[in-house]
């Protein structure tokens, strides 16, 4: 029989921001810093939007909570945020529930809520899913613009080229763990764990000639039944006999450059 913690529990360690351990506050607390320091940009937006709330006074909501405003500048300070994700007819959409929008413009919605309050972090889980590349680009404009105003953006993303063009450093996890962690030219110019170099591998380019694309063999473990080891043995091309019986430690391979890999911890210590 399997014991499961608590979903959604901290159970070691430490969550700072500017210093001060979020996992110590009390639950008033944390409604000061949800939405005003901390904000999250969600993957599904039809599950993170009230269906019953039309669209702007969900937008105000947030600023309303956390500023000495009216209704009247919470609306407009709303209309304005739609505007700058590139909602067309701000105003109009105001009034338009989330059944009424498409996916693209519920995840702008979603983006514009996130960031009314130009919070001190920025966590965006997919944040440019069901957007096209024009809308994408816009997107990734207005959280590099954002990042210039003193907010930290963390972006989780399978999608390599938002990293590449967004992020100033980069971490790559598999199975719970974080496998490379490295600034972002240096992690793309040179990979060290296999996992990252699968991933990269895998990512298509006009410049190649290829007719088939990379792929990385087998099926991420399930995470209740981790093999022993590395949790990437059963999947790497590079796997030795002791890769399958000893946990890696993070070893660095270059400036700012960790990597979780048994090969790579001989190398680095010869």
């Amino acid at each position: 029989m399997g014991l499961l913690r608590p979903p959604g529990k901290v159970v070691g360690g430490k969550v700072l921001l500017d210093g001060q351990n979020l996992l110590d506050l009390s639950e008033d607390e944390w409604c000061e810093v949800r939405g005003s320091k901390v904000s999250m940009i969600f993957q599904e937006p039809m599950t993170s939007l009230n269906p019953l709330m039309r669209v702007g006074k969900q937008v105000a909501e947030a600023v309303k909570v956390h500023t000495d405003v009216n209704d009247e500048e919470a609306t407009s300070q709303a209309e304005r945020m739609l505007e700058a994700v590139g909602i067309p007819d701000a105003r109009r959409r105001l009034r338009s529930y989330p059944h009424e929008l498409s996916g693209g413009l519920r995840q702008r919605v979603m983006i514009a809520m996130a960031m009314a309050l130009k919070p001190r972090l920025l966590i965006a889980d997919e944040p440019t899913t069901a957007l096209d590349i024009t809308v994408q680009a816009q997107i990734l404009r207005l959280m590099r613009n954002l990042a210039s105003e003193d907010t930290s953006v963390l972006i989780i993303s399978h999608d390599l080229g938002v990293i590449a063009q967004l992020c100033d450093y980069v971490y790559v996890m598999y199975a719970g763990r974080v496998v490379e962690q490295a600034p972002t030219a240096e992690l793309f110019n040179h990979p060290a764990h296999p996992y990252t170099k699968g991933l990269l591998s895998a990512v298509t380019s006009l410049r190649d000639n290829s007719d088939t694309l990379a792929t990385i063999p087998g099926n991420v473990p399930n995470l209740l039944y981790l093999p022993k080891g590395c949790s990437f043995s059963l999947r790497c091309a590079c796997c030795e006999e002791r890769c399958c019986k000893v946990v890696p430690e993070l070893v660095e391979v270059g400036p700012s450059h960790v990597v979780r890999c048994l090969l790579e911890e001989g190398d680095s210590h010869a």
